[in-house]
């Protein structure tokens, strides 16, 4: 039997993490998510609870943005083959590929609709579910 993916996702926004959840339910989607609401917290439940399948970032996270974590969770041993996924606004095309040259599985603009919203949750858990490999 398959132990079920636990996404751990940095999100500071209580809004941004309602629509998920409701999103993620609303789709079928029974997905373990935790939520961390800074880096610290981020690396604290990495060191201390079970090892996620996914990681979320927001790309404006406080107090380390997330260039920065994913820095640190490249050069780490331990936490360097988690896949790990940037969340943030349209950003120019210089900051998303830094986001990839740090180590960022996927960047992913948020949507301004809550409808547009629910439909990239939907492609990206279908893909990150059905399609990737994950450990």
């Amino acid at each position: 039997m398959q132990k079920e993916p636990l996404v751990l996702m940095l999100e500071e926004d209580p809004d941004d993490r309602q629509l998920t959840e409701s999103a993620l339910l609303e789709l079928g989607f029974d997905i373990p998510v935790t939520y961390v609401s800074d880096s610290d917290e981020l690396f604290d439940h990495l060191k201390h609870r079970q090892r996620p399948a996914l990681i979320m970032l927001d790309y404006n996270s406080t107090p380390a943005p997330a260039l920065e974590i994913l820095k640190a969770l490249k050069a780490s041993d331990e936490y360097r083959s988690i896949p790990a996924v940037v969340l943030g606004e349209g950003l120019p095309a210089v900051y998303v590929r830094q986001c990839y040259d740090h180590g960022a599985s996927s960047y992913i603009t948020k949507p301004a609709s809550v409808r547009g919203t629910r439909e990239k949750i939907a492609g990206f858990f279908r893909y990150w579910l059905n399609v990737a490999e994950t450990t």
